[in-house]
């Protein structure tokens, strides 16, 4: 799997892309949140923000024939070499092809060739299918938990009043450059 870094005139694709992955009513099934949160989870100012000040690096899965972008990562630098992984999402039509399983790797090895020892990621707490695929990946608990941000409009409307994230997190070893590119 190959990854590209999105460029500003990727912003609409990978918001339509996430908000459908997170919150569509087409994507169903264990992957989506629109049970917990309604509206938006992300909007363009968000995503053009992430992808022009060089805080976060958005990378993309793309259609090799059509250019299209199927899936997106976020990620970006924190201390004592260890990334960030966030708005992870694969396009409804593409949950069914292992795609996120694909991304994920890829992400890992651009982390890696950066020098990342580490990633980490927040969950909201009550999707434990979702953090049972994490788990799969090598992700562990790491007993850190954060309140839910609800005074954040940019996250949507929580549903409901008792979600927290919890904070996963995966050693990355340092592996051969050749190795990474397949």
């Amino acid at each position: 799997m190959r990854l590209t870094i999105a460029a500003h005139d990727d912003a609409d694709s990978i918001v339509d892309l996430v908000n459908q992955a997170y919150r569509g009513a087409s994507s169903g099934g264990w992957t989506t949140e629109a049970d917990l949160i309604e509206g938006p989870r992300v909007n363009r100012a968000v995503v053009a923000e992430m992808i022009e000040n060089g805080q976060a690096t958005v990378l993309l899965a793309r259609d090799q024939a059509s250019k299209r972008i199927q899936g997106c990562v976020a990620v970006r630098p924190m201390e004592d070499h260890q990334w960030y992984l966030s708005m992870l999402a694969v396009g409804p039509a593409f949950q069914t092809g292992s795609l996120g399983k694909s991304i994920m790797r890829a992400a890992e090895a651009f982390l890696a060739e950066r020098g990342a020892r580490s990633v980490k990621i927040s969950v909201i707490d009550v999707r434990d299918s979702l953090i049972a695929w994490y788990e799969r990946r090598g992700y562990e608990r790491t007993g850190d938990i954060e309140p839910f941000p609800y005074d954040d409009p940019s996250v949507g409307v929580p549903l409901r009043d008792d979600l927290t994230l919890i904070t996963l997190r995966k050693s990355l070893r340092m592996s051969d450059p050749a190795e990474t590119r397949q």
